[in-house]
């Protein structure tokens, strides 16, 4: 299951194989799609699905940035007292790196569950046109065919385009909660 759901990525799988939570955070996104009922649902897991992009990246960056400023303030002489004015440039900039740093975290975290359900689209665009392949999200597998019945693959398809879109303006800085909720309300079932 690991192994498919990582899509060739090695360190997925190893976080999908060994962290619960990964696995956790991975079935709670798969379950959006059957959960959008409409504008409302969309804002609400768009704000959700950021705002647990950014307590990951935070999370993952934090001991890093404490430990980097730690080092800095130890090279340049500076105990646990003020930072002179003199080195709150360096300091600053740092800090400047460390924030960009987390945007990136942030949004590689957004891309990656974009791409999980571009795969979970995937596979419900392959169950409606009968393609017989093995699915990526096995695990999933009621939940695939489930959408695939209450939906056409053209409706699939476009929701496919929305999330493709979303990683298109993720990757031009639109701010990321804009780009995922647009994603999300394109993903709530038509008529």
């Amino acid at each position: 299951m690991a192994a498919r759901a990582a899509q060739s990525h090695v360190g997925m799988a190893r976080r999908l194989a060994t962290d619960p939570d990964a696995r956790e955070r991975r079935r709670r996104l798969l379950a959006i799609p059957s959960s959008i009922r409409g504008v409302g649902d969309a804002v609400l897991q768009a704000a959700a699905l950021v705002d647990g992009a950014t307590a990951e990246a935070k999370a993952a960056g934090a001991q890093r940035d404490e430990e980097e400023r730690a080092e800095l303030l130890r090279m340049l002489g500076v105990g646990d007292g003020p930072v002179p004015p003199a080195y709150r440039g360096q300091l600053r900039q740092l800090e400047e790196q460390q924030k960009r740093r987390a945007t990136r975290a942030q949004r590689d975290h957004l891309d990656r569950a974009m791409v999980d359900l571009l795969a979970f689209y995937r596979d419900v665009v392959a169950v409606q046109l009968g393609a017989g392949v093995d699915l990526v999200n096995a695990d999933v597998e009621e939940a695939v065919h489930a959408l695939a019945a209450r939906s056409t693959a053209e409706q699939t398809l476009r929701r496919m385009d929305a999330i493709g879109e979303a990683r298109v303006r993720l990757a031009a800085n639109v701010a990321p909660l804009l780009a995922v909720e647009a994603m999300l309300i394109a993903l709530r079932p038509q008529g």
